[in-house]
């Protein structure tokens, strides 16, 4: 007897693990029709300025000898890094210096990544962001994404006061860097700022090329956060939270700040882009944002932004998230290991992202009866494969496996296909991410990661093909 190969067992495998009990659901993807492209550095990083800093040993986070770090920026496809947060305006942390501005610069180089440059605008000083700016003129300005001033600067109820301060900034760094280009306002969700901004600072006069703003769809991780004694913080209850990570009324919360945002840029040719963003504010909540739901959701959100006109979204991250308050970094992608990095399950979604989302938009069709379990997304790749994104969000004790049903419109048909899995043991939606694997492996400390995708079998039909989908499951279909 021939032994069966391992491709086709893990399919086997997964297929039996389904066990569908219902009907399939047929999902509908356009290939005919695409749309805008995702943007090559759509999936971001967000850290705090304090991290740029050495720490008491004299090292610094972001150096080009960091490999493990320059490894697993690579391994998860993160083409743009955000340096900002509330540290940089905390009046207690230093503004780096030219050292950690190289180091920071070279780390990026190293990464294949641009950077998001932020610097200090309450009690700002525009000679100390001009130097700085000088700096990255003129040796890192190929790694320059854009400079964003201050981080959420609701300091200034006066919109004059505020605008006056950003334009003495902004001023000096064009004085030494002419071409220099900005984004902001780096706000929480506000409609009126950032109409505001795209209307006194828009491009090119401004030199605004993007409104950015930040969004914890979820709320805060604390039920007291005024409490200023962070021992005396009481989190909301993680498996609630779990389950409004993955619940489809978290689609009309996007909903609403994107209106806000399209309107703000409407007519005008700036981008948005989410540069500081995750899943609960205030470092995020243990137990939900670093469990494997927030793989699940991780997935869902960029698909749902990049799909809805975003530029990209820079996950907040690090060991520790903060300004003056510093806590301990739930919703990280990954944390500092005594051999690199711990990947938390955050950063796999990411990484199912980056698969399945080189190319331009296709129109996706999910049934409306699905809606509430599944989510779909699909781009068509310069090479002409297609590429489509399964999240099964269905879970616990009574959620069984789901047929899904990938159906093409035109007249040609898929030669071949094959596909990578999003899993954790068991389905399980708290699973920490010891028990999550993409294409059958873990992604290492050392940054390294070994998936697989699996060959699926041809199917009867040349325009549908069948997905067996586990519960608490994804997956990247690619097409050719």
């Amino acid at each position: 007897m021939r032994p069966i190969p391992l491709a086709l067992l893990a399919l086997l495998c997964l297929t039996a693990a389904a066990s569908p009990a219902a009907e399939p659901v047929t999902i509908a993807v356009d290939p005919l029709h695409p749309g805008p492209r995702i943007s090559p550095d759509a999936l971001g990083l967000s850290f705090e300025t304090s991290l740029m800093l050495p720490d008491d040993h004299g090292v610094r986070y972001f150096r080009p000898g960091n490999r493990p770090l320059v490894a697993l920026f690579r391994t998860l496809g993160v083409h743009s890094l955000r340096i900002g947060g509330n540290s940089v305006d905390a009046p207690g942390i230093p503004v780096p210096g030219p050292a950690d501005v190289a180091s920071l610069f070279e780390f990026a180089r190293a990464a294949g990544v641009k950077v998001i440059y932020s610097v200090r605008l309450e009690n700002g000083d525009p000679a100390s962001a001009a130097q700085l700016a000088k700096q990255i003129h003129d040796h890192f300005a190929d790694t320059l994404q854009s400079f964003a001033i201050g981080n959420e600067p609701g300091y200034y109820k006066d919109y004059d006061v505020y605008r006056a301060k950003w334009t003495a900034i902004r001023d000096a760094i064009v004085s030494v860097f002419p071409e220099a280009r900005f984004c902001g306002p780096d706000q929480n969700p506000s409609p009126e700022l950032c109409r505001r901004m795209a209307h006194d600072f828009g491009a090119p006069s401004g030199r605004l090329v993007q409104i950015t703003v930040h969004s914890y769809p979820f709320g805060c991780a604390f039920r007291n956060p005024s409490q200023r004694d962070v021992t005396k913080l009481i989190p909301v209850d993680p498996a609630g939270a779990r389950e409004k990570m993955l619940s489809p009324a978290a689609y009309a919360t996007y909903e609403k700040i994107r209106q806000g945002i399209a309107e703000a840029v409407s007519g005008t040719p700036l981008s948005f882009r989410l540069t500081e963003t995750n899943s609960f504010w205030y470092s995020g909540l243990a137990g939900a944002s670093d469990r494997y739901a927030s793989a699940l959701w991780a997935a869902d959100y960029l698909g749902w932004w990049t799909s809805h006109g975003a530029a990209g979204l820079n996950f907040h991250t690090g060991d520790r998230t903060g300004g003056a308050v510093s806590l301990p970094c739930r919703y990280s992608a990954f944390v500092s290991s005594p051999n690199g990095y711990e990947v938390r399950p955050l950063a796999y979604g990411m990484k199912l992202f980056a698969l399945g989302s080189q190319g331009r938009v296709l129109p996706v069709a999910v049934p409306s009866s699905a809606e509430a379990q599944l989510a779909a997304y699909a781009v068509l790749a310069d090479d002409h494969a297609i590429l489509v994104t399964i999240i099964n969000k269905d879970h616990g004790a009574g959620a069984a496996g789901t047929d899904v049903q990938v159906k093409l419109g035109g007249p040609s048909a898929p030669a071949k296909a094959q596909a990578i899995f999003l899993r954790a043991a068991n389905g399980d939606i708290a699973a920490d991410s010891s028990a999550v694997t993409l294409g059958g492996a873990p992604i290492g400390q050392d940054g390294a990661w070994n998936g697989r995708w699996t060959p699926l079998p041809p199917a009867p039909d040349p325009h549908t093909l069948t997905i067996p989908m586990p519960p608490a499951s994804a997956a990247v279909i690619r097409l050719r």
